[in-house]
């Protein structure tokens, strides 16, 4: 099998359904990665970042590196396009999110071809350890410039989704402007959890994403807020994922510390720093799933367990079911729609769970014509 065409879609403008109390966002961004083959399989994947730069690496220049390779040999693949050496037309893994995001949409088509042309649902390649894995729900996130949810409507949202079925559910935190800059309020952000706590009762589970946002003590004053709040998790709590921050910070309070590689830190950084309970490889952001295994199996070598963050929940799912370090999977209001425009066949959140499709491959192919429909330049 020979790879005859690779594609990078930038998809923009197509509907989806808004959250829960709100007019916006209504529409929504997403990359896709189409690879052919000349034995007429054709994969699927995607990436995080929705960026213009992206596509033009894809078309422009990675397609013609990829041409005629085997669409098995994904680990030469994945050296090609990340060779490190000085010399390399890619350059290193490290060069950014451009890289990166194009890395993962390639990946996860390579992996998806795999699956269709065995015939096996790729949670059974990677692993097959369940077919069912936990599912948490991030909502109240504010967009375009939207207003920070209050606690009254915070409140309100979480017994929607949690009255839904929902039972873990995720509230980011540290989103605060003051003079137009970011002001993470500790204060502020507890009375935003304890409205949803109140709000949900005690036996649904929450958890809480700083984005990277806050000082050690900021984070370190607001975890302490919500010790009888009783969250499982509090994801990347500190400016930058810096590990010596995040190690101190997890030192000084029972809530469980997540972190994924979403800045200058790699996964090794951040466990060899004991800075995180769970590590968060993200398939569509840390170089498919070649570059997440890479990732999960670090952790399960120093017995720390993975999980998702960061959005590209539906793709993540084989990965979770697939190791059996894996815990739990992030459906993000806003992405998880964008899938539900997208793709066919979106596996749905069910009383907590999500089931990893049984179809050959990822399971995930576009809807008819919504390719064609909604791609813009890049």
């Amino acid at each position: 099998m020979k790879i005859t065409k690779v594609t990078g879609h930038f998809l923009s403008e197509f509907p989806i359904t808004p959250p829960p109390f709100r007019e916006e966002p209504n529409t929504g961004t997403l990359l896709l990665v189409s690879i052919e083959t000349d034995e007429g399989i054709t994969g699927w994947g995607a990436a995080k970042y929705a960026h213009p730069s992206i596509i033009h690496l894809i078309n422009e220049y990675m397609e013609g590196e990829l041409l005629g390779m085997d669409p098995f040999c994904r680990e030469a693949i994945h050296h090609k396009i990340c060779d490190p050496r000085p010399d390399s037309k890619f350059g290193p893994r490290h060069m950014g999110r451009t890289l990166t995001g194009a890395l993962s949409g390639i990946d996860i088509a390579l992996w998806d071809i795999y699956g269709q042309a065995v015939q096996l649902p790729l949670h059974i390649l990677l692993g097959g350890t369940t077919d069912k894995i936990p599912v948490y729900l991030t909502h109240g996130a504010a967009y375009n410039n939207a207003t920070t949810y209050g606690p009254d409507e915070l409140g309100a949202e979480a017994k929607q989704l949690a009255d839904q079925g929902n039972t873990l559910l995720k509230n980011t935190v540290g989103r605060q402007i003051k003079d137009g800059k970011i002001a993470p309020d500790p204060v502020d952000d507890y009375y935003r959890m304890k409205a949803m706590r109140e709000a949900v009762g005690p036996d649904v589970k929450l958890a809480m994403d700083g984005n990277a946002r806050m000082t050690v003590p900021q984070a370190q004053k607001l975890a302490n807020l919500c010790e009888d709040l009783n969250i499982e998790f509090f994801e990347e709590p500190v400016v930058g994922n810096n590990p010596r921050h995040l190690s101190l910070l997890r030192q000084k309070t029972s809530i469980a510390i997540a972190a994924a590689e979403n800045h200058l830190y790699s996964a090794a950084d951040l466990v060899n720093h004991d800075a995180v309970d769970i590590l968060q490889p993200n398939v569509v952001n840390d170089g498919g799933y070649t570059g997440a295994l890479e990732n999960a199996f670090l952790a399960r070598a120093n017995l720390i367990s993975i999980g998702h963050g960061n959005g590209g929940g539906p793709h993540n799912i084989a990965l979770q079911a697939g190791l059996n370090n894996g815990t739990s999977v992030e459906y993000h209001y806003h992405v998880w729609q964008e899938y539900n425009a997208v793709f066919e066949n979106v596996p749905q959140p069910i009383n907590g769970y999500v089931t990893a499709p049984n179809t050959p491959g990822t399971g995930l192919t576009p809807k008819p014509n919504i390719v064609e429909e909604y791609s813009k330049p890049a």
